[in-house]
């Protein structure tokens, strides 16, 4: 459990350890607990920020951000505040494509709408997140190599 915080008989209050099975803090005011909660957790930041295991590289938020809860217009501007410069990709949000170059023929040519793009640092390629038309209740990754925007039949 490692710790719990009591009301004392007086009001005030006390932190019990169960590390040490013992009262480590006694005549806690409110305010009190709450700059020792603040403290341990400015404390642990500062550790973590110490740990070049904790901070994840920009690029893993390129990669991991959907759509879902912001406009891709919201996620321009937020990159454009954080100092983000994105290179220009050839698919955006809502633009409609269709597949191609895919070995089984019955796949290509099949319309679809893309959710997002991004470029992928490993392998240096476009990767598109697409919706089909007659499959909206799941979305595929594709290779940008493998689709063709709508308008450039």
């Amino acid at each position: 459990m490692g710790s719990y915080i009591a009301r004392q008989p007086n009001g005030l209050l006390c932190r019990f350890s169960s590390v040490v099975d013992a009262v480590t803090h006694i005549n806690l005011t409110e305010e009190d607990y709450i700059e020792l909660c603040a403290e341990r957790a400015r404390e642990e930041a500062r550790y973590n920020l110490k740990d070049k295991r904790f901070i994840e590289p920009f690029d893993r938020v390129l990669e991991d951000t959907r759509y879902d809860n912001m406009t891709y217009d919201e996620w321009q501007g937020y990159l454009k505040e954080m100092g983000y410069n994105e290179p220009e990709l050839p698919f955006k949000p809502g633009d409609e494509v269709r597949t191609v170059n895919q070995i089984d023929p019955d796949m290509n040519g099949r319309k679809a709408v893309v959710e997002r793009a991004y470029r992928n640092k490993r392998t240096n390629k476009i990767d598109v997140e697409i919706r089909f038309d007659d499959e909206q209740d799941a979305t595929y990754m594709y290779n940008g190599e493998d689709l063709e925007k709508e308008d450039e039949k």
